[in-house]
């Protein structure tokens, strides 16, 4: 990646490999903590200090034949490139990026907790 934009890349396909390359990390990441067979899939968001951001969701509770449970997609993390007017002012002309994972989210797919809500229940 470091190379890419002293080989001819312009900003566009450099950014574009920087977030193939962190999504990449962050599957391999869930994958080791869930299991190769985990079903992901990335969805456009919103992060004040990224752009362009994406949550990860991955596959909770698959829709049986047998069962009426519906399949449900769970947000296990955010992340984003790092903005550059952040940036800048640390390291000037580098790239980063940034990921946050919810605790609570990672022990429901752990122990088959149901619903989030019950975390704060009595």
């Amino acid at each position: 990646l470091a190379t890419c934009l002293k080989e001819g890349a312009d900003q566009e396909q450099y950014d574009q490999m920087v977030a193939g390359d962190m999504k990449n990390a962050l599957e391999q990441m869930v994958r080791a903590l869930f299991g190769q067979e985990t079903q992901i899939r990335w969805v456009e968001a919103y992060f004040p200090f990224t752009e362009p951001s994406w949550e990860m969701e991955i596959l909770f509770n698959e829709k049986s034949s047998q069962t009426s449970q519906q399949t449900e997609w769970l947000e296990v993390l955010g992340c984003g490139i790092m903005r550059k007017q952040i940036m800048d002012p640390v390291r000037p002309n580098s790239t980063a990026w940034a990921f946050g994972l919810g605790l609570e989210r990672l022990a429901m797919i752990l122990f088959k907790i149901p619903d989030i809500r019950l975390f704060w229940s009595t």
